[in-house]
């Protein structure tokens, strides 16, 4: 089955099933109706992407380990989008001077909505530049002006710098919409693993309900131990494929021990709301919401259960679970179909602002 057979078995077919309050929109391995089957492009990116250090003490990194570690992350994607411009600023916040990376649809009407983009990497790793791709393929499809985040990483830069970072873009965003070609009612925010944490938050700290939308890719919603979560291996299928399956969960079950430790400046920070989204006391804080999470992803499980409390609390939740995928898919745009019937799910989002 050819790439894009592949996205229209996606466009195409799904199964709903309900987890508490929440339902969940299931898409398949585009090849196969088998349960518990790994989607061979996954796996196959596994077998060959860089791997990281082996680590001798998760909670205290050496320069060089954080060195290695930012060097294993990220691939190689393709640019999907026609006419989108990139404009690379450094704009001036109340939290320092920030370099932005600014996709615009040289086609469509103004002004349009945009999206404020906050790439993932643990707090610690990753770039604009890694998920340009994905991001130019947004402002595309959704055409929408996106504004994707170039924020100062840990250890270097602590809590609460990220977020506040992020939120001072949004407001920049809200503050600059004419000279953007931008509807001020028309904000979202969007992030992959760390960066859909980064998003969340801006929502926690948005008095002003300046965000529309928050659109959150594998985010990490709590930081609570795993039973606290009601995190276990009995909520995988692990039937077959064992091993591969257990790489991608351990992927980033392995990472967790340090990145607290990484980011946050004191452990009692560990359970604000700006961090741990998830322990926010009042969720009425969160716009209508998208998460996108792949079945064999360590975070999935808290996933679900941020979306059951979302939806607890009267807020419209779409939740995509895709089948036989890890962690950070969206990256691998043009070389995953899940990638781009992803971006489709998120443009039709964006549009309807």
């Amino acid at each position: 089955m050819n790439y894009n057979e592949c996205l229209k078995v996606l466009r195409e077919k799904s199964e709903i099933i309900r987890k508490g309050t929440l339902d969940i929109c299931v898409k398949p391995v585009p090849e196969t109706d088998e349960p518990g089957a790994v989607d061979s492009r996954e796996e196959h990116w596994f077998r060959v992407k860089p791997t990281g250090p082996n680590i001798k003490d998760p909670a205290n990194l050496t320069a060089a380990e954080i060195h290695a570690i930012r060097t294993s992350m990220g691939c190689v994607s393709v640019d999907l989008s026609h006419g989108v411009t990139t404009d690379i600023r450094v704009i001036n916040t109340d939290a320092g001077d920030l370099p932005i990376l600014i996709y615009t649809p040289s086609d469509g009407a103004t002004p349009k909505p945009t999206v404020v983009y906050i790439h993932g990497g643990g707090f610690f790793g990753g770039t604009a530049r890694v998920i340009e791709n994905a991001c130019k393929e947004l402002a595309d499809r959704a055409d929408a002006v996106v504004v994707s985040v170039d924020y100062d990483l840990a250890p270097e830069h602590k809590f609460p710098s990220h977020v506040n970072q992020c939120y001072q873009t949004v407001r920049w965003v809200h503050a600059h919409a004419a000279e953007l070609g931008i509807d001020p009612e028309k904000i979202a925010v969007s992030g992959d693993s760390a960066g859909g944490n980064l998003s969340a938050a801006c929502c926690v700290m948005d008095k002003e309900k300046l965000i529309k939308l928050q659109m959150l890719l594998y985010p990490a919603a709590f930081n609570l131990s795993e039973e606290e979560i009601g995190w276990s291996l009995d909520q995988y299928d692990l039937r077959e494929n064992v091993e591969i399956k257990m790489e991608f969960i351990n992927d980033i079950r392995n990472m967790v021990p340090f990145t607290s430790a990484l980011y946050l400046e004191h452990p009692e920070q560990i359970h604000d709301p700006r961090f741990s989204v998830g322990e926010v006391s009042d969720y009425s804080c969160f716009p209508p919401t998208l998460i996108a999470v792949g079945e064999y992803d360590y975070l999935r499980i808290q996933d679900e259960l941020f979306g059951q409390k979302l939806t607890e609390a009267g807020i419209p939740v779409r939740f995509l679970r895709y089948n036989g995928m890890a962690h950070a898919f969206w990256e691998h745009t043009g070389e995953f179909p899940q990638a781009e019937h992803c971006t489709e799910e998120m443009a039709k989002l964006v549009r309807a602002l």
